[in-house]
C-alpha cells in the first residue's frame, strides 16, 4: 500500500513539473514575441522617422535652389566693337539704380565676364555709357563695369512706378504748347541751334531727358527705348525735343533719325 502512494505522489510530482515547463516555455515564447514585435516597431518607426526627415530635407533643398533666380539675362544685337563704339564718358558721377536683379561685366556684351552683381533696388554709380549699356564704377574693383541699361533707372522700381502715375496724371499739356516753352536762356548759353524743320527721331535705349543739354542737367523725365519724340534743336552732342509736353534735351547717342 505504502508503495502504491509513493507512485501516486511521484506521478503527480511529474505531472506538476511537466505542468511548469510547459507554462515556461509558453511564457519565454510570449516573451520573445514581444520583445520581437517592440524591436521591429521602434525599427521601423526609426526607418520612417530618418526617411521622412531625409525626403524633407531633400525637398526644402531642392525648393530652395528652384527659388534662387539668376539676375535676368537678354540679348542684344549689336557687336562688342559696335557698343564701344559708342561709348561716351560723364564728366561727373550719376547716381542710378538696379530695377532687378543685374549682372556687373567686364564689357559691353553679354558675352563679357560677370564678376559681380547688383540686387534690385541697389545705387549705381554710372560713369559712362554705350548705345545700350552703362558703363559703372563698382567699389572695390579697379576696373570700371557694365550693366544692361534697361534694368537701370533713374530711381528705384517702386518710385519709377509712382512717378509714372504722377506723371500720367499731369500731363495735359500737348506738344504744340510745349514747344513755346522758353528756353531761350539754356540755348544761348549752350549755343543750342533750332531745326528749321521739326523731325521724329528714336529712343534706341532707354534715356533721360534733362532740362539743360548737360549731364549735370536735372533729370525731367525718363524715355523707353524705342519711344518716339519729336527733335526741334541740337548742339553737337545733344538734342533739344519735345515729349508728352514737355520740352528738353537728351544725349544723342541713345537716338537715331527715323
Amino acid at each position: 500500500m505504502m508503495n502504491k502512494s509513493r507512485k501516486w505522489l511521484l506521478a503527480l510530482l511529474m505531472c506538476c513539473s511537466m505542468s511548469l515547463v510547459v507554462t515556461g516555455c509558453d511564457q519565454l515564447k510570449k516573451d520573445t514575441t514581444e520583445t520581437e514585435s517592440e524591436t521591429e516597431s521602434e525599427t521601423e518607426s526609426e526607418t520612417e522617422t530618418e526617411t521622412e526627415t531625409e525626403t524633407e530635407t531633400e525637398t526644402e533643398t531642392e525648393t530652395e535652389t528652384e527659388s534662387e533666380t539668376e539676375p535676368q539675362t537678354f540679348t542684344t544685337d549689336t557687336t562688342l566693337e559696335e557698343e564701344t563704339a559708342t561709348l561716351v564718358e560723364y564728366d561727373t558721377i550719376r547716381v542710378m539704380y538696379a530695377l532687378d536683379d543685374l549682372n556687373v561685366r567686364s564689357q559691353p556684351s553679354t558675352d563679357g565676364e560677370i564678376f559681380t552683381s547688383y540686387a534690385s533696388g541697389d545705387q549705381i554709380s554710372v560713369v559712362g555709357a554705350t548705345a545700350n549699356w552703362y558703363m559703372v564704377s563698382v567699389d572695390g574693383y579697379e576696373s570700371n563695369g557694365y550693366v544692361y541699361k534697361e534694368f537701370v533707372g533713374a530711381s528705384t522700381a517702386s518710385e519709377s512706378e509712382t512717378d509714372a502715375s504722377t506723371t500720367d496724371a499731369d500731363t495735359t499739356t500737348s506738344d504744340s504748347a510745349a514747344a513755346t516753352t522758353d528756353t531761350s536762356a539754356v540755348d544761348l548759353e549752350y549755343g543750342v541751334e533750332t531745326y528749321a524743320e521739326e523731325f521724329t527721331i528714336r529712343a534706341t535705349a532707354g534715356a533721360n531727358m534733362r532740362s539743360e543739354p548737360s549731364q549735370d542737367g536735372e533729370i525731367i523725365g525718363t524715355i523707353a527705348s524705342d519711344t518716339e519724340v519729336t527733335a526741334i534743336g541740337y548742339t553737337d552732342r545733344w538734342y533739344k525735343i519735345s515729349y508728352n509736353g514737355t520740352v528738353g534735351y537728351v544725349n544723342k547717342n541713345l537716338f537715331s533719325a527715323d
